[in-house]
């Protein structure tokens, strides 16, 4: 009898080991596909987020937009506010993600930069080799580069096409979007694996790639025009207080002279009366 207890108790446990199992090379499967699609650096990853919301959650808060989902940052214009650090790590083959960047950089005149991807615990070495279907290849002494694309608006066909003219330093060339994945030291034993799009960018080409930034764009154009609408009306109240202080100006400037006759009268009556004293005294 106590044979046959431990038996059904063992299969019992046994059964519960396997569905947890089960359930956990499920899970495995989802973040290992959701963070290859990240690869690619382009929409996949955020429809995949969008897609696995439940299961990235425990990493981290997700916000949603147009059917697709995102790790938000405070400001992604602002160094100390483009990141946050994960509730716990993301493992991926081996990899611990603890966090993720977003970095937005607009110029006036040299296009805008996008930046986005994980900071890692691990070395740059360990990194390349462990995502070695990526053809890395130096960018500088602290960096590799992979994907490099680059998407020519005045060429037609206007396609993406394999840029080996990616240089540090050598900013895009008007008109043309240069993209790739870039792995990079951040100390001894933390890394960024980030991917950039940079360049002339209509939003049409940059919402197709990052939707997540359409809402972030959104807002950014919210309140610079908040600012230039705040700006405009201080300067219509500048300019009124001006307009007050001329009419007031030359209300002053007016009454002194229209003062300035009686003045005038007096003084010809006092001569006239002292020109008389002096007839009659005589």
């Amino acid at each position: 009898m106590l044979l046959k207890k431990l038996s059904i108790l063992l299969c019992s446990s046994l059964i519960t080991c396997t569905v947890f199992a089960q359930s956990n090379t499920k899970d495995t499967a989802i973040i290992d596909k959701t963070m290859t699609s990240f690869l690619e650096c382009d929409s996949q990853f955020f429809q995949q987020l969008a897609k696995n919301k439940t299961k990235f959650e425990q990493f981290a808060h997700l916000a949603t937009a147009d059917k697709v989902a995102y790790f938000p940052v405070e400001n992604a214009q602002k160094d100390d506010k483009n990141s946050i650090m994960f509730k716990k790590p993301i493992v991926y083959k081996g990899l611990n993600i603890v966090g993720y960047q977003n970095i937005y950089i607009e110029t006036p005149f040299s296009g805008q930069y996008f930046f986005w991807g994980f900071i890692i615990n691990n070395s740059l070495d360990k990194i390349k080799n462990t995502l070695s279907q990526l053809n890395w290849s130096n960018y500088n002494s602290s960096s590799y580069i992979a994907n490099s694309k680059i998407y020519d608006r005045q060429i037609e066909p206007t396609v993406w096409k394999d840029n080996i003219y990616s240089i540090d330093g050598v900013i895009p060339r008007q008109a043309t979007i240069e993209k790739a994945i870039y792995l990079e030291t951040l100390s001894d034993n933390q890394s960024h694996l980030i991917c950039s799009i940079q360049g002339d960018i209509p939003d049409d080409i940059l919402f197709s790639i990052r939707p997540d930034m359409k809402p972030v764009i959104e807002e950014i154009n919210k309140k610079r025009e908040e600012k230039i609408k705040a700006y405009k009306l201080k300067q219509e109240e500048k300019a009124k207080e001006k307009e007050k202080e001329k009419a007031k100006t030359k209300e002053q400037s007016e009454n002194q002279q229209s003062s300035q006759p009686d003045i005038e009268v007096n003084d010809n009556k006092t001569t006239e009366n002292n020109s008389k004293d002096g007839m009659q005294a005589k």
